[in-house]
């Protein structure tokens, strides 16, 4: 069973060298099969230099997919994919070996379509702060609509709220899932294209796994992604509002017409 890590860059920085060497160690360590593409999202080209002497797939895109407001690798590095689970993650997030052999290991065991665990928040020069991305409770996902109901606040088969808490770094996933429900929508949802994402897993019944553990790093550092204005306009945390209000109204709308 390999893994295809879809590690996202986009603006040149030093720390995404020093994550791209600790994850693969920690692929290394954990003994599983793997393969690592570092996908430059039509962003500065010097971050070839970084990563030209590691054991990766680098791959610059001609095209800008995630429209400079989301992780466009998800999208755009499917060509490339060679592995039968996918991992989509940012430009400085750390992962450890126990992460990549749980997941595996779950996903084996279990038979499921998807499995995530929590992470700690870390500043940049890796010092945990404490907090961790969401709630450490066991989350029982035997029933994915009722989680779905949930996440949506659905009384009545009405939605009452929409977010976009999940933490998408520590979610690995069958790529069997593109051919079953379709591809990650980043042109309608962007920033939020995750949290969709993982809606429509849930809205489609998969079997989920929940690893009640912070097994990797959420680094914030003064080089992420969204903590930039691009050009000029909100970044895309501040636009991810509207984007959630498209969510709430594509499942509402499959909820109307069940």
């Amino acid at each position: 069973m390999k893994i295809s890590v879809i590690h996202n860059t986009f603006r040149n920085n030093p720390l995404i060298r020093e994550s791209v060497i600790l994850n693969l160690k920690a692929l290394q360590e954990a003994e599983v099969d793997y393969q690592y593409i570092v996908f430059n999202d039509n962003g500065d080209k010097e971050i070839e230099d970084q990563v030209s002497d590691l054991d990766v797939d680098y791959f610059y895109s001609d095209h800008n997919f995630g429209m400079k407001q989301c992780s466009g690798g998800w999208v755009g590095a499917i060509p490339l994919l060679r592995g039968d689970l996918i991992h989509n993650t940012g430009q400085d997030d750390i992962f450890t070996s126990f992460f990549y052999k749980k997941v595996v290991d779950t996903i084996k065991s279990t038979n499921c379509d998807l499995v995530y665990c929590n992470g700690f928040k870390a500043g940049e020069d890796l010092t945990i702060a404490g907090d961790t991305m969401g709630p450490l409770t066991t989350v029982d996902y035997s029933n994915p609509r009722l989680i779905f109901n949930q996440w949506f606040g659905v009384i009545n088969n009405k939605i009452t709220r929409s977010n976009n808490y999940i933490p998408a770094p520590g979610t690995i996933y069958r790529r069997k899932l593109h051919d079953e429900i379709g591809v990650p929508d980043i042109n309608n949802f962007a920033g939020v294209c995750d949290f969709e994402y993982w809606a429509r897993v849930l809205y489609n019944g998969k079997n989920i796994q929940y690893i009640p553990q912070p097994c990797w790093l959420y680094r914030l550092s003064k080089y992420t992604t969204t903590l930039e204005v691009i050009d000029g306009k909100l970044n895309e945390r501040d636009l991810a509002a509207g984007y959630l209000e498209k969510v709430r109204i594509k499942y509402q709308n499959l909820l109307d017409n069940e």
